[in-house]
């Protein structure tokens, strides 16, 4: 073993999972999506390694329009923020000696999880359910990952789990993992995150989590507004309401259709506000964007909508995922 290969290795064993609330730690090279003895959310005890980029991921643009900055995260590599942690997470599997990955996904964090898969040489298999979107689905499928199409967004997460013997899990909703990827755009708002609040689209929370963590290392206060779907809103009832939609259906925002993540309360605690969005509101933010020149798919135009909701002129909307994935 080489000098260089030597240091890796030990960068790579510098870190351990373990559980907050029942206080199980894995081994240096033991893997776990979830805790193994409570079922919670784990967290990471160390410092994880880092790969680089491997894609090119991270560094998105910034956009001033009149009184509001949009974060252009659409523009990562497969067109959407979840490749922020879909590289760590894939990059520690391959690191791990992992062969494959599994994921469950509602579309962009299995495109996302699939790119990388290739570029690291790991198979893929992804679950959604049968609402993705047929551009995400062929763009997965095309990237040679294995898609395996589920009833429902909860389904689509059993049949991951139960597939995950062999894999590594990547379970965005629950690893410390894929949300110290995403807290990389942390870096990049938080001068931003010093003037004004900061938008979110919010479903499983790896954004909002990840972007918590990494201002409050930054040592910037966060002011993150939540903002969801009404027929995925986990969080009414938890955080001051700013806003609400008048509509029963958010069918337009296929991204944002997890109903019980696992980080929920983490998730409340994140967020300093709540809006929440429908299909009425969510069209005429699209329009909006479009009309901008920001060419997204429909969940990133909950930011749009919930800022003008709100009343809120000055703010930062961060715009999540690309509307080409849709055409």
């Amino acid at each position: 073993m080489t000098l260089a290969m030597l240091g890796e290795r030990r960068g790579l064993l510098a870190w351990k999972l373990y559980c907050p609330r029942c206080g199980w730690t894995g081994d240096s090279e033991e893997y776990k999506p979830y805790c193994p003895r409570c079922g919670s959310p784990l967290e990471v005890l160390g410092e994880l390694p880092r790969p680089g980029s491997i894609l090119g991921e991270g560094g998105t643009p910034v956009v001033r329009v009149g009184r509001r900055v949009y974060k252009l995260d659409y523009l990562n590599p497969t067109g959407s923020f979840k490749d922020r942690g879909a590289s760590l997470s894939v990059y520690i599997a391959e690191r791990l000696g992992y062969e494959c990955v599994v994921e469950d996904t509602s579309g962009n964090t299995g495109l996302a999880v699939a790119a990388y898969a290739a570029r690291l040489g790991l198979k893929a298999r992804i679950h959604a359910p049968r609402s993705i979107a047929p551009g995400k689905a062929r763009i997965i499928r095309s990237l040679g990952g294995e898609l395996r199409i589920h009833e429902t967004r909860e389904a689509a997460a059993e049949a991951a789990k139960r597939d995950s013997s062999s894999c590594f899990y990547v379970a965005h909703a629950y690893s410390p993992i894929f949300i110290e990827g995403t807290s990389s755009i942390a870096r990049e708002l938080a001068p931003l995150a010093r003037e004004a609040p900061i938008l979110v689209p919010v479903s499983s929370g790896t954004l909002i989590l990840g972007l918590y963590r990494g201002l409050k290392r930054l040592g910037v206060k966060p002011r993150i507004i939540a903002v969801q779907a009404v027929e995925a809103a986990s969080l009414l009832g938890r955080v001051p309401l700013l806003a609400s939609t008048k509509a029963d259906t958010s069918r337009l925002a296929d991204a944002l259709v997890l109903k019980n993540p696992p980080r929920l309360e983490e998730i409340a605690a994140a967020s300093s506000g709540l809006v929440v969005v429908g299909d009425p509101e969510i069209e005429k933010g699209m329009r909006a964007l479009y009309g901008k020149g920001f060419i997204v798919e429909p969940s990133s135009a909950s930011v749009e909508a919930a800022a003008e909701m709100a009343g809120l002129e000055e703010a930062v909307l961060v715009l999540t995922g690309s509307g080409l994935k849709y055409h």
